[in-house]
């Protein structure tokens, strides 16, 4: 049951598909007061500016991360057709390439180099292999694929499955073969399908 209210002047009266309507000339000025009241008492709440102070630490972890996010473009243009992927482990940048050279090169720039044989472009043109697949499927068997994941560390394509679909997208997936040489993970997914 909604009941109307009156809060300094203002008159709320609450519906069921809106929540609550609000009737007064007042609502504007009274909600700038609200707010600056609310953003003047906050200001009063900010943490001292010790370094060590956890929002300190936090500033400078997110500032490594878009530090080493900079580096992986870098990387990634440089390194061209030998990138395959790369992940922060341990607050460092590893780099999955295809060469030794690219290796080199990955070190030089102060990231952990890993020696994989499929490209980024191979498992891209994996991805959109299996995701083409998953269109001809019958009887909703691709809706019950909710997402798709190359993975270039392991040169793999994981596929997450609604679980009452798993041994039949697993099945069909063995039989059409979708990636080709790239080597499918299938696994239960635990959320809802995402569009692919």
């Amino acid at each position: 049951m909604w009941v109307p209210f009156t809060m300094n002047g203002t008159h709320f009266f609450p519906t069921a598909s809106t929540g609550v309507t609000m009737k007064s000339k007042a609502l504007a000025p009274a909600l700038l007061a609200a707010f600056l009241t609310g953003a003047l008492g906050m200001s009063a709440c900010a943490p001292g500016q010790d370094p060590q102070s956890p929002l300190a630490s936090q500033s400078s972890s997110v500032a490594d991360t878009n530090a080493l996010l900079l580096l992986n473009e870098s990387l990634r243009v440089k390194l061209g057709t030998a990138y395959s992927d790369s992940w922060i482990e341990d607050n460092k940048l590893h780099v999955a390439v295809t060469t030794e050279a690219a290796a080199t090169l990955v070190t030089e720039a102060g990231a952990v180099p890993k020696i994989v044989t499929l490209d980024a472009g191979e498992l891209e043109a994996a991805l959109q292999a299996v995701s083409a697949w998953r269109a001809t499927l019958p009887d909703g068997l691709g809706a019950a694929i909710h997402k798709l994941i190359p993975d270039g560390r392991t040169g793999t394509l994981t596929i997450f499955v609604a679980p009452d679909h798993l041994d039949a997208v697993a099945q069909a997936a063995a039989a059409d073969k979708p990636a080709g040489s790239v080597p499918l993970v299938i696994k239960a997914s635990t959320g809802l399908a995402t569009p692919l």
